[in-house]
């Protein structure tokens, strides 16, 4: 019936088989962050303009206004070196606020200028039909449509320009009078006025600058442009004609199976085929739940469209930063790939002759071109309302293509590739004289046999490394303990009063019984439990530098009892008393001039006694999670915590009552396991629960409801409902007896947490316990299993 019956996707990437050096990275990091900036700035400016009445035809969401605000801003900001700081400071903030908004508006309106007349473009009429945006260097001589090719011009003197360039329009027409709209007149400026204009507006923008001088397009432009969008292409289509060859009738370079396109026209095709409304049935609950948990409508609102109701989404600015629409699911690139695998040379051909016809002909001229395809491809749509108003859009692929691709789209579930791999054998090779068949001795590399060596491919362990210390702690201890361990005993008296009977004979069995005769009362005190130091070895210490978050718990921390004191005495001074609460301030007391002045004053603080200045302390903490680096020398006294990233394998255990528990197994442990050939996660845990399966990130998952989990057999994984794809979750990252999933389609998050609103769109962790309903993942999940070509099933058991 002429449906595709599989779709794939492929990107290429060339010119990038070396990696930046780290300065471009950073540069390029630093443009798309002052680009993201400007982009969110100009859309906060646009919603300003919307509320001033003077201002007319403002759209804040309208693609083509904050273009034109932004070439109106890089206008601006590139006419003149004296800009004021304050000025200066709101062009690189993202979002200003109201007053910096309303004063940077002031400043930018006295600014700007027409390029070809001088004259000033007020704010006020920005958006009106009387301002245009104007290429440079027409698009139909040369492709450029960056900033650096656009100004902003009365839209007569635009349409007067024609297809000139800048320069040859107004060496062509010096100083001709132009009419505008509501009986004005502008006057074109004279080359030598215009270069005058042009070399002090455009001072910093040489890019710019260049192109409004230039008095002709230089070939190498567009043989460069041309070179290398051919070479791509070239290699390209060569890559992919051995992939899709038939080798019949199929021997050009080019397969006769490849075409070649580009994204524009899977844009047309997708609006034309109603593509665009599928994904906005797809994408919408996520915005749809926002606005639950927000109690707004801030992230989109029902409306009619064509008398449908459609929820029309949108986003606050404070959140649009690094944000896409098409980016926050993976099922885009099935989209991408069905547009594709659906588009004909037909397709391509009729758009290529419509791009090709340039700008100089209008609507009609176009519509005229090529109608023996567009009688194939095209039907007329009808404007709402209209029986005259129409416009020629592309045909369906089949006549349920929109309905189909929705339903398909639903059901679609997103797998990854899964790449755990922890160790491997290494293949060390050395040099060493080999007697050739001539007898001659011939230096050449020979494989190592010996030995058994493993390569880990994953970090073992962060880098810093802490020692194992004993730490004196006191405990209270009935008195037969005591007597045991008397010279741990605090009390001096009493230890020196054990010692004493000890040394007249006494076995510390007698000795207990002395105390027990007296009813353990000793010195008028009852000695029945008594304070004994101990040595705590389940700690370990690392040297750190001291800083303001040493406040008094941290200060606890500290392995040393004199700087513990010395310390806690210093950050007193910095204290005060507000609302009947000791405040402290360990900002203030462990500043760099903090530091300096407990370092002034360190003997008064040590009680007149000398100490050398601190800077680092030592600190110490519970073992937890940190392992021995080894088990020889003294590594054993070495220990380290894992690195991040490194818990790959979240264990789930079952007993005969079918309970689960939980454990995250150490990386160190998963080594080990595997250089002895087992599982990389132990069959029972310390529990003696049996393991039931492990996951990994990236594992898929299924949280079946309540009927399923009784009659599993129901679940039919290879014709899953679009209800229970929504069930099936990736496994995200595990931690102790923790671990979170995320739903297997969301690709990027609408709003990551931020922790001064205490908000975001999946929680504290941007990712989940639960599933949306409130039940636990990990209690009732199956794990899933993907082959090769995406088929899905329920792995064993």
């Amino acid at each position: 019936n002429g449906q595709p019956n599989f779709f794939s996707e492929i990107h290429v990437e060339l010119g990038r088989e070396m990696k930046n050096p780290a300065d471009k990275r950073k540069q390029i990091t630093e443009q798309n962050t002052l680009q993201e900036n400007t982009n969110l700035r100009i859309k906060a400016l646009l919603t300003e303009l919307l509320n001033d009445g003077d201002i007319s035809n403002v759209r804040p969401y309208s693609p083509s206004q904050q273009e034109i605000l932004k070439i109106y801003e890089d206008g601006v900001l590139n006419s003149t070196a004296d800009i004021p700081d304050d000025i200066l400071k709101i062009s690189k903030t993202a979002q200003p606020t109201g007053n910096e908004l309303n004063r940077y508006k002031l400043w930018m309106e006295q600014k700007y200028r027409s390029p070809y007349t001088g004259d000033p473009i007020p704010l006020s009429k920005l958006f009106t039909s009387a301002y245009e945006i104007e290429h440079i260097i027409p698009q139909s001589r040369y492709f450029d449509n960056s900033f650096s090719n656009k100004v902003i011009c009365e839209a007569e003197v635009n349409k007067d320009k024609d297809n000139f360039t800048a320069y040859e329009y107004i060496n062509e027409n010096k100083g001709k009078k132009i009419e505008l709209s509501f009986g004005r007149t502008a006057t074109l400026l004279t080359p030598a006025s215009y270069e005058d204009f042009v070399k002090q507006h455009y001072s910093k923008n040489k890019s710019k600058q260049k192109k409004l001088l230039m008095d002709e397009i230089p070939e190498s432009f567009i043989q460069r442009q041309l070179n290398d969008t051919r070479y791509i292409s070239k290699v390209v289509k060569n890559l992919l004609s051995n992939v899709v060859r038939s080798y019949k009738d199929d021997d050009g370079t080019t397969s006769k199976n490849l075409i070649s396109g580009n994204g524009s026209i899977t844009s047309i095709l997708k609006q034309d085929w109603g593509l665009n409304d599928v994904w906005n049935d797809i994408i919408y609950p996520r915005f749809e739940r926002l606005n639950q948990l927000t109690k707004t409508e801030n992230f989109g609102k029902w409306t009619t469209k064509e008398g449908h109701p459609v929820f029309q989404t949108q986003i606050p600015i404070e959140f649009q930063k690094g944000f896409t629409k098409k980016r926050i699911d993976h099922r885009h690139h099935a989209l991408d790939a069905l547009v594709i695998a659906c588009a004909s040379r037909n397709h391509i051909n009729f758009l290529n002759n419509q791009n090709a016809i340039g700008s100089l002909k209008n609507s009609a001229d176009k519509q005229k071109s090529r109608n023996d395809l567009r009688a194939i491809l095209c039907l007329k749509k009808y404007n709402e309302g209209s029986k005259q108003n129409y416009n020629w859009i592309f045909k369906k692929p089949w006549e349920t293509f929109t309905q189909d691709t929705r339903e398909k789209l639903f059901a679609t579930v997103v797998s990854f590739k899964q790449n755990t791999r922890i160790i491997n054998k290494t293949a060390n090779y050395y040099e060493k004289w080999v007697q050739t068949i001539t007898g001659e001795l011939e230096k050449q590399k020979v494989k190592q046999t010996k030995g058994d060596n493993w390569a880990v491919r994953k970090p073992l362990h962060k880098d810093t490394i802490s020692g194992a210390v004993k730490l004196q702690r006191i405990k209270t201890v009935r008195i037969n303990e005591a007597v045991e361990n008397w010279q741990s005993v605090v009390d001096k008296p009493l230890r020196a009063k054990i010692k004493v009977l000890l040394n007249e004979g006494n076995s510390l069995e007698k000795v207990s019984k002395f105390f027990k005769a007296n009813k353990n009362i000793w010195n008028g005190k009852d000695i029945s439990k008594v304070a004994i130091y101990y040595f705590d070895t389940e700690n370990v210490a690392s040297r750190v530098k001291l800083d303001e978050s040493f406040d008094s718990p941290k200060i606890l921390s500290i392995t040393d009892s004199g700087i513990q004191k010395i310390l806690r005495l210093h950050l007193a001074k910095y204290n005060e008393q507000k609302n009947g609460k000791l405040i402290e301030h360990p900002e203030l007391a462990f500043s760099p001039d903090g530091i300096d002045s407990l370092n002034s004053n360190i003997i008064e603080l040590n009680e007149g006694k000398f100490h050398q200045p601190i800077y680092k302390v030592r600190t110490y903490e519970s073992k937890g999670n940190k392992f021995a680096v080894g088990t020889t020398g003294n590594k054993n006294q070495k220990f380290v915590e894992a690195a991040k990233g490194t818990n790959l394998f979240f264990g789930i255990y079952q007993d005969e009552n079918k309970k689960r528990n939980f454990e995250t197994i150490p990386l160190n442990v998963v080594v080990e396991r595997q250089k002895q050939g087992l599982l990389p996660v132990p069959e029972k845990n310390e529990k003696g629960y049996s393991l039931l399966f492990w996951l990994s990130p990236n594992d898929l998952v299924y949280v079946p409801s309540k009927d399923e989990l009784e009659n599993p057999r129901s679940v039919s994984f290879e014709k899953l409902t679009p209800e229970q794809v929504k069930r099936i979750y990736k496994m995200e990252k595990a931690s102790g007896s923790e671990c979170y999933f995320i739903q297997n389609n969301i690709a990027n998050l609408i709003v990551q947490y931020n922790p001064k609103i205490k908000f975001g769109e999946l929680g504290s962790q941007n990712k989940l316990q639960t599933t949306i309903d409130g039940v636990k993942i990990a209690d009732f999940c199956w794990k899933l299993s993907v082959d090769r070509l995406g088929r899905v099933n329920k792995s064993n058991p």
